[in-house]
């Protein structure tokens, strides 16, 4: 039988719990925050990241990526990567200098 790493334990306090819970119901976040909150929340009921991951619809290895980062930073650490694409970057798109 094939042995794997252990993973570290996921525990999400109520406030987090509160949070997280509305990140996943808001429709004005971006649907990349909205997912990592359905994994973490995932995460904390089923331990297997291939289970989480199935049910999510994307990799094992983006499951194994927001628990950690969860583990690590809690709440702060979803917002990672989220940066919104507002007109400077619509304007270098349309018109290059």
């Amino acid at each position: 039988m094939r042995t794997r790493r252990p993973k570290a334990m996921l525990t999400i306090s109520s406030d987090e719990r509160t949070q997280l819970t509305g990140i996943t119901r808001s429709r004005s976040l971006p649907a990349a925050l909205t997912l990592r909150a359905k994994i973490v929340l995932a995460c904390e009921r089923e331990p297997s990241n291939a289970v989480v991951a199935t049910r999510l619809g994307v990799g094992p290895h983006t499951i194994g990526k927001w628990r950690n980062r969860f583990i690590a930073n809690p709440i702060e650490g979803l917002y990672d990567g989220c940066v919104p694409a507002g007109p400077a970057r619509l304007r270098m798109r349309l018109w290059p200098s």
